[in-house]
């Protein structure tokens, strides 16, 4: 069977999942792999794999970022959010999209997974991260 790419939304939507599942559990990157691998048979998740490792190595730098943007503390910030900000600020840092496709991606799954008005939260930091 050939699998096929996520799409580029897709993939964001799995990192994010990923990411936020990690937040929770402390699952390992290779656990976390394992598993998407096992759930999502149908897709090549080549890419995932490399994002998660990514952010993990990067994920100093992402956190400063953060934090150097918001005057809550890291471990205040909900899950999901922080999930979709490491997200996000790992992109952004990447410097391969558009900035307000990043920023409007983010605020899409946002709107989808999180509190109400948490779009409005990574909206406002990401626009000052991204500049």
């Amino acid at each position: 069977m050939v699998k096929k790419d996520p799409s580029p939304a897709k993939l964001r939507e799995l990192v994010m999942q990923a990411l936020y599942q990690k937040e929770i559990s402390g699952s390992s990157n290779t656990d976390l792999i394992k598993q998407f691998k096992q759930n999502y048979k149908n897709f090549n998740l080549s890419d995932f794999e490399i994002y998660l490792k990514e952010i993990k190595k990067n994920i100093l730098d992402i956190d400063t970022t953060i934090e150097k943007y918001t005057n809550i503390q890291i471990d205040q910030i909900s899950k999901i959010e922080l999930a979709i900000l490491k997200q996000a600020v790992y992109e952004i840092k990447k410097d391969e999209l558009d900035k307000p496709i990043i920023i409007s991606e983010a605020i899409r799954l946002s709107k989808r997974f999180g509190q109400d008005s948490s779009h409005k939260f990574i909206n406002a930091l990401l626009d000052k991260a991204a500049k």
